[in-house]
């Protein structure tokens, strides 16, 4: 299965993704996929993205170079364009796009899949979104939440979480708490933690990835079976998104 396919991904999908353990990877593989369904994929962020992590893309175009034609031809000629802010010259990291670029971008290419990378993670498995994030846009139709099954087990400190203080807040677990699976589904569920900022009429879907790190799959499975209770979730998926086989097993209603 594939995750475009987990997803029931269609091609004109407006999708953000939100958490940690594997946004980014996740954004490209979907790109990647609807391009190969010979469809078209415009990946971008609304946070921040890396110097390397741009060179994942066929193609990129600047935020103040892009225009609906050059897009376009990026679109044809490669299938997936990613389209970034402005780049620091020192780190190579480049800025978010405006919403108001993200807009246009939905307008120019109405049959195109939009991948928007919404938050950062500090490259940790699992987090909460502080006051200004994650920047959703209001064209989103689906957001998946993204989690690092390497977190399972793990403490509640900020060497395994990125803004422990506030998971704490939001699973109302103690600092150096052992991270569960009730805990992690406290967060993700919680309209302030993995909902937050989830449109109205956007479904919703989790990925529990980096699942061959496990010695036990068990607590990732546990942590889909109660994920599903909340009626907003529409599908848990495990996943090994840099294997050949991405999708390990998948939870429905």
């Amino acid at each position: 299965m594939t995750l475009t396919e987990a997803l029931a991904l269609s091609d004109s999908d407006v999708v953000a993704l939100v958490g940690g353990g594997g946004k980014t990877t996740a954004m490209f593989r979907l790109a990647r996929e609807v391009a190969a369904r010979n469809g078209r994929a415009i990946t971008t962020t609304t946070t921040r993205i890396f110097g390397a992590q741009i060179a994942l893309s066929p193609a990129h175009v600047p935020s103040a170079q892009a225009t609906r034609e050059r897009v376009l031809a990026a679109l044809r000629a490669h299938g997936h364009v990613l389209v970034i802010g402005d780049t620091d010259a020192h780190s190579g990291k480049a800025e978010g796009i405006s919403l108001d670029l993200f807009r246009r971008l939905r307008e120019w290419c109405p049959d195109a899949c939009i991948v928007n990378e919404a938050d950062g993670s500090r490259m940790r498995p699992f987090k909460a979104p502080a006051g200004h994030e994650p920047v959703i846009p209001p064209e989103t139709t689906l957001v998946v939440a993204v989690v690092g099954a390497d977190v399972l087990g793990q403490i509640l400190d900020g060497e395994h979480v990125h803004r422990p203080e506030l998971v704490a807040a939001l699973s109302g677990a103690p600092l150096g708490a052992r991270i569960t699976p009730d805990l992690v589904t406290r967060v993700l569920v919680h309209p302030e933690g993995g909902r937050k900022g989830v449109p109205r009429d956007a479904r919703m879907a989790v990925l529990i990835n980096k699942v061959e790190s496990l010695p036990d799959p068990g607590p990732a499975r546990e942590t889909a079976e109660r994920l599903l209770g909340e009626p907003a979730i529409a599908s848990v998926a495990l996943t090994a998104l840099r294997a050949a086989d991405p999708v390990r097993e998948l939870f429905t209603r």
